[in-house]
């Protein structure tokens, strides 16, 4: 399985247009291809103990005269391949080197005389080949459709020295000139091994990719989509994945019109991987929700938990929107908060920022009516964190730590007014937005994943219009989804957000009474 995930995470290193770019890429090192060869030798070698070898037929020149020789029932005993090594080869190759390898095996034998006297014998026999030295060559390809896939290439044999020990009947003649015998055995080991390692190897990675899913669902309005934008390829002894990186509406799904991000080709790391989230990426989130219809929302009453002293009441509003209780004493509200494009993300150094801009329409409730009041424009810039949850089931979730709001009058039925108390009191709301909007948004994005494959560990960069994220590979044989979840943020100690209005205190006292209006959200 590992070795699987390995192969199948490659991609292009080769120039791409503008479409073609990716929006997500994994990186896999030498180091995690290494890791992945301390998986794969003991499955190798188990599935090499439970091969069947085809039965030997020669015809063997030997000092008592021409045999017709047999070697049936043949059974691996033992299996030295611990000098196997996984080798990267451009331009996608994988190379599966078995060196001085070492097989012993148990048979039965039985010869006849070719010429008269037409004597017999048979018994036992023990076989022995060393120095085996086997290369398996490996593509790694892409489908129409985005799926990585597996070709054989080529494969060579040499297998430098064999011997047999005969047993039973008159074996200690036979020993004698066991040599003949030798050598036609090396000739049909040689003739057998690369078709049934063949087998086995494609056997294997194709069960694997059963497994891999490149559509994963985030909840009942969006899915992501990694699909490999490009064949395979090797750089700078490195595995590279490109794909899509698009999150789509499932309704009526839309390539995001967003600029994507050129990365450079590679990167160094003592980690086994690296995940490169792009900007690209996290706008195809804002766009695809936009187009589902997610970011419209009715705020009421009952959204707002009893401890938090914020009511949805004119009455709770007079003193922002004076004219807004004159006009409609003692009734409550609905806010009709529609986000109107979508929402854009800013990926540099500093930090992760954000853009949302919409309107807020205020609803008064009149007889069993919503009345519309007045509707501002709204913008708020975000200020966003984002986390992993890394497992054999890895999401990447982003958390708003705080938002800055601007708002201006857009149309009104109850007359003009300034709305500079208005925003003023957004800034205290933001204390309410920021868990409000994390409560909401509450599904990561899906990373890829194989079964009884987990990321572990973590490490990260932020640079301009991507984030790397350098994790290891952890192989859990016989948990095909593991329960153990590693939880990381990339906040840094340098990482800022920016508040840019004067309002300090306002600022100040709304940062302080988030972490209380969250506990009563959550």
């Amino acid at each position: 399985m590992l070795l699987m995930f390995v192969m199948t995470l490659c991609a292009t290193c080769t120039a791409l247009s503008a479409d073609e770019k990716p929006g997500f890429r994994i990186q896999i090192s030498q180091k995690g291809v290494e890791y992945a060869r301390g998986v794969l030798l003991p499955k190798l070698k188990e599935a090499i103990q439970t091969l069947k070898i085809e039965d030997i037929d020669k015809t063997v020149n030997t000092p008592i005269g021409h045999m017709t020789f047999q070697i049936y029932n043949a059974r691996v005993a033992d299996v030295d391949i611990s000098q196997t090594t996984l080798a990267l080869a451009s331009p996608s190759n994988l190379v599966v080197s078995f060196n001085k390898a070492l097989i012993s095996a148990g048979a039965q034998w039985h010869y006849r005389r070719v010429h008269f006297p037409h004597i017999s014998d048979h018994g036992r026999i023990n076989i022995s080949a060393s120095q085996i030295n086997i290369n398996v060559n490996l593509n790694i390809g892409r489908t129409e459709d985005g799926k990585p896939n597996i070709t054989y290439q080529s494969c060579s044999t040499l297998v430098n020295h064999t011997s047999v020990i005969f047993s039973g009947g008159y074996s200690w003649l036979y020993n004698l000139f066991s040599g003949s015998v030798s050598a036609a055995l090396k000739s049909t080991l040689e003739s057998q091994a690369c078709p049934k390692l063949r087998i086995q190897i494609v056997k294997n990675l194709d069960n694997a990719l059963e497994s891999l899913n490149l559509h994963s669902d985030i909840d009942d309005y969006c899915f992501i989509d990694y699909s490999l934008v490009e064949a395979p390829s090797v750089l700078h002894d490195a595995f590279i994945a490109n794909g899509k990186g698009e999150i789509f509406d499932k309704t009526n799904p839309s390539e995001c019109p967003s600029p994507k991000q050129d990365m450079p080709e590679t990167v160094d790391s003592d980690r086994m991987v690296t995940l490169w989230i792009t900007e690209y990426m996290l706008n195809t989130a804002g766009y695809a929700y936009q187009r589902a219809g997610f970011l419209q929302y009715n705020l009421t009453n009952a959204d707002i938990p009893d401890k938090i002293p914020i009511k949805m009441t004119t009455t709770f509003f007079k003193y922002f929107v004076p004219i807004l209780y004159k006009t409609y004493p003692d009734k409550d509200l609905t806010l009709w908060i529609n986000v109107t494009k979508p929402v854009t993300f800013d990926v540099n150094k500093a930090g992760v920022s954000g853009r949302a801009e919409g309107t807020i329409t205020w609803l008064v409730h009149v007889n069993d009516t919503l009345v519309p009041a007045f509707t501002l424009d709204a913008q708020l810039d975000l200020c966003v964190n984002l986390s992993v949850h890394l497992g054999s089931k890895s999401e990447v979730y982003l958390d708003l730590i705080t938002v800055e709001p601007y708002v201006q009058l857009k149309s009104s039925n109850i007359g003009n007014f300034p709305v500079n108390s208005l925003e003023t009191f957004l800034k205290f709301s933001r204390a309410l937005i920021v868990p409000f909007v994390n409560a909401l948004v509450k599904n990561g994005i899906p990373l890829p994943s194989f079964d009884y494959v987990s990321f572990t560990g973590f490490d990260f960069n932020l640079e301009d219009g991507y984030i790397q994220i350098h994790t290891d590979i952890k192989y859990v044989p016989g948990t095909r989804v593991s329960t153990d979840r590693e939880h990381y943020p990339l906040f840094s100690d340098d990482f800022e957000c920016k508040i840019k209005d004067k309002n300090d205190w306002a600022n100040a006292v709304a940062d302080n009474i988030i972490e209380f209006f969250s506990n009563e959200i959550n």
